[in-house]
């Protein structure tokens, strides 16, 4: 609440006086996303001011200063009315009449009062460390570790925040407020000791919503360079499709920044699609062949590469995808800018290498995946992926066009071979600097086939493999990646300048392992059996949306309408081939496609604004995917005019039955609710794999369209109630 009204207020105190008057204060209630008739927040204002002016034996700060209603209030002050305010959104419904809560204290309307109420008693004001230990700790979020120093530490940080106490000492009588400071009679100096030994609601409340309860399990957060000694193939790779591209596949324009915007999205494979130009230096141009998009020096990309190098020296392998179309004077011209602007940090491999290297042996390093000199048995040709076709009848262009042959100084500094594929039989056989590229259409047929599957993950266990979108999504959509990730596919390519559900699955995969843009592939993507789905124990997942926190407004915009929000859940997951009948779909679900080739289920008003699909082309091709996918779909009720703290009903339960838990995602979407369907904008979302959820009462951070918590975003929270068992 203090950090998100500290970032609106220096917006709306326009003198920059420390003080907001009643028209500033009423701008402040919109801005963020706070719902009162104007009459009933002046009437509020105006109390405040007049309560304040003439009531000078208040135990409070205000005592301490001569107050003057010329001034206004000061952002201390809006803290509290704030809070009283939020007080006043939880205590009536939208009728007017009470909501009914489980908790025996009738004026505690608040989702993290009803917790601690549940939790320790409504009697109480305070709680031990002891009691949060064994009372919660323990018992509901299922953290066994935790131990009293852990519950000390976390105690002397919270009540080490600078949280406003003004106006905590007595609320208005109606509302039975205390005037022994809240402290419930627990007498003590306030000391070091206390601080360590005790929290109260207030900031049992700011722990709820805050970093240190994040949904996300903490260890799996942070960066662990322990599990980084593997080769290459054992993990997934952040991988970005066109990465010059900003916007869609066939008259947008290229960038240089859209490589500094990946790379520090945490992208470790950047494609670089290569054309001769018309320059006297034959330094290569960039951008999307056969289409209208604008171009971009090779240099200048290599350059920002470079500059991304020096600034993160400790950064984990980065790979560039060369698309060569060039010819032999542009390539040697190639070779010489990779090897003159990266220096040292350029990758040079030694020839008949016999096994990948580890990511840690690679740090620092810059890697070239691309083609080189055709063996024997190669036929000198690879498939060209960006202008990969589509045509109506579903099938794929064969008559791709053929590259033209490497020369040697650019050979030189390939590591990585791509080599068309012709079965995994002969692939199992390759180097392992030899790889792959599949498009989405090629994964579809592949994985229709079990053979293939078990196939498929012994090749990528001393291969790598890429997987691309299909050339009909000239929208630059994206593919479901939960299908490549299962498959052990390591280099999942997506289009990053997409706002969908695929990146948005993306980012939070890649949020593991301290974002470094490589994860340790699970147990289940490796060979394992002749099991067409090598993942086992199910688990049943249920989700219960309790309440949200300081949500923007779409887009983090300023101004605008209080947002109506609800909240969409969904679970990607794996299902088993026995649970689909011969029509595609499941047997027990109503299912529908979407763009993605994500299959939704019977959900009460399903939302798929973000991923609905736009090409009949691609539905019709990627709906084989149906077999192995499925995307489960609830959704809340909807709060009306409150971004700012709604709440929804605790007794509603969303349970998934999630097949392979190692390689399931846990999606959120809030939606501010426009009327229904394409009306409905996006506000804020996330996802978290299903193995790093940690159970209880848990924080989900929700981010932007990119990703991020810039702005605004960096203080909406959604609060969860988790609960994870194993299936018989």
């Amino acid at each position: 609440l203090e950090l998100l009204l500290r970032y609106a207020w220096y917006d709306t105190d326009c003198n920059k006086s420390g003080y907001i008057d009643q028209s500033e204060f009423l701008q402040l209630l919109s801005r963020i996303n706070i719902y009162l008739k104007q009459e009933k927040a002046i009437q509020i204002y105006k109390k405040f001011i007049k309560e304040q002016h003439n009531n000078n034996q208040r135990k409070s700060k205000l005592s301490l200063r001569n107050f003057n209603k010329q001034h206004g209030i000061t952002l201390e002050e809006c803290v509290y009315l704030l809070r009283k305010i939020r007080k006043i959104l939880h205590a009536t419904s939208e009728n007017g009449k009470d909501k009914k809560r489980n908790n025996t204290d009738h004026r505690r309307n608040e989702i993290s009062d009803a917790i601690f109420d549940r939790l320790f008693g409504p009697e109480k004001e305070v709680v031990s460390a002891r009691e949060f230990l064994h009372g919660f700790l323990h018992w509901k979020q299922n953290d066994g570790g935790a131990t009293l120093e852990d519950v000390r530490n976390l105690f002397q940080k919270l009540n080490g925040m600078e949280l406003s106490q003004l106006g905590e000492d007595n609320d208005d009588e109606e509302e039975g407020g205390r005037v022994d400071g809240g402290k419930g009679g627990d007498d003590n100096d306030g000391g070091k000791e206390n601080k360590e030994e005790t929290i109260d609601r207030l900031h049992f409340a700011e722990y709820l919503f805050g970093p240190h309860n994040d949904a996300f399990r903490p260890e799996k957060v942070m960066f662990d360079r322990t599990l980084m000694d593997k080769p290459l193939s054992h993990y997934w790779i952040n991988t970005s499709h066109n990465t010059y591209l900003t916007g869609d596949q066939l008259k947008s324009l290229s960038s240089v920044e859209m490589y500094a915007a990946a790379l520090q999205r945490g992208c470790k494979c950047l494609e670089i699609d290569c054309w001769d130009s018309d320059s006297k230096t034959n330094n290569p141009m960039v951008y999307h062949g056969y289409t209208v998009t604008s171009k971009i020096p090779f240099d200048e990309i290599i350059s920002c590469v470079k500059a991304y190098v020096d600034a993160n020296p400790e950064t984990l392998p980065i790979i560039l995808s060369l698309e060569n179309h060039c010819t032999h004077p542009f390539q040697k011209t190639m070779a010489q800018t990779l090897e003159t602007t990266l220096g040292d940090a350029l990758y040079i491999p030694k020839p008949g290498m016999l096994f990948l290297p580890s990511p840690v042996e690679l740090v620092g390093k810059v890697l070239i995946k691309g083609k080189r000199p055709a063996e024997k048995e190669d036929d000198e040709t690879i498939t060209v992926e960006s202008v990969d076709q589509t045509l109506p009848d579903g099938k794929e262009n064969s008559s791709e066009p053929v590259l033209p042959k490497i020369c040697p100084e650019l050979a030189r500094l390939t590591m990585f071979n791509g080599v068309k594929y012709r079965n995994f039989e002969q692939s199992n056989e390759m180097s392992c600097t030899d790889m792959h590229s599949f498009s989405e259409l090629k994964v579809s047929k592949l994985i229709k086939d079990p053979a293939n599957v078990v196939l498929w993950r012994k090749y990528n266990l001393d291969h790598l493999s890429r997987t691309y979108p299909a050339g009909g999504r000239v929208d630059s959509s994206n593919y479901n990646p939960i299908a490549a990730w299962s498959l052990g596919c390591q280099m999942v390519a997506l289009n990053f300048q997409t706002d969908d559900s695929a990146m948005v699955l993306n980012d939070g995969r890649f949020r593991e392992n301290g974002g470094c843009g490589y994860v340790l592939r699970p147990r289940s993507t490796f060979p394992m059996n002749e099991d067409r789905n090598s993942c086992k124990g199910r688990v049943m997942l249920r989700i219960r949306v309790l309440a949200a926190a300081c949500l923007p407004k779409p887009n983090g915009d300023i101004a605008g309408e209080v947002i109506d929000p609800f909240v969409v859940v969904r679970v990607h997951d794996m299902i088993d081939s026995v649970k689909v009948d011969g029509s595609g779909s499941s047997p027990k679900t109503n299912v529908i496609k979407d763009l993605a080739g994500m299959s939704i289920t019977g959900a009460k008003n399903s939302v798929v604004k973000d991923i609905t699909d736009k090409s009949n082309v691609i539905k019709r091709s990627i709906s084989h995917q149906v077999e192995i996918l499925e995307t489960t779909e609830r959704k809340t009720d909807t709060v009306k005019d409150n971004g700012f703290c709604p709440q929804w009903d605790d007794s509603e339960v969303f349970s998934f039955t999630v097949g392979c838990p190692d390689v399931a995602m846990l999606q959120i979407v809030v939606m501010d609710d426009d009327g229904g369907g394409l009306l409905d904008d996006t506000v804020c979302k996330a996802a978290i794999p299903v193995s790093c959820l940690r159970q209880g009462y848990r924080s989900v951070r929700l981010n932007d369209q990119y990703g991020s918590q810039h702005g605004p975003f960096g203080f909406a929270r959604l609060l969860l109630d988790v609960s994870i068992e194993n299936c018989l």
